[in-house]
């Protein structure tokens, strides 16, 4: 069997970003700044870094322009957002299997922000969508959570 992540999105989204996954930003390597949002609680390093990018991604209160897109383990914590608010979305199955061969690093913390969302993060190196050939398939969800 092959090793999947699934990335949720709402229709909307879906359609701004024509049908593809896109990251929230450009920059690969996020630099902590004195700047109030990050603590130091261990989490981050210093200096640029892919680890600092994928913590930022997993946040909920820290905005980076930051090349991190989030993914899961769980098929069902996908759902939850492609539906959140009610929503009618898509989910995405990514082969982790060949993320490293196409220039995609994943990033998975034993101590993550939100350990019940089981999330990789993918890091792509420039602002430029998650390449097609890793997306396995891509099928929609009603805002119920049941496949369409």
């Amino acid at each position: 069997m092959a090793n999947l992540l699934y990335r949720g999105v709402n229709k909307v989204d879906d359609l701004e970003n024509a049908g593809r996954v896109w990251p929230k930003g450009s920059t690969s390597e996020v630099t902590p700044l004195y700047d109030g949002q990050v603590t130091n609680n261990g989490w981050f390093n210093h200096g640029p870094s892919k680890t600092n990018t994928a913590r930022v991604t997993q946040s909920d209160k820290i905005t980076y322009d930051n090349s991190g897109i989030s993914t899961s383990r769980s098929l069902s914590e996908a759902i939850k957002f492609a539906t959140y608010g009610g929503q009618d979305g898509f989910i995405y199955v990514i082969d982790a299997d060949r993320l490293a061969q196409e220039g995609v690093t994943a990033v998975e913390f034993p101590d993550p922000e939100h350990p019940h969302e089981r999330e990789v993060t993918l890091i792509v190196n420039s602002r430029e969508p998650l390449p097609l050939s890793l997306i396995v398939e891509k099928f929609e969800v009603h805002s119920e959570g049941r496949r369409i």
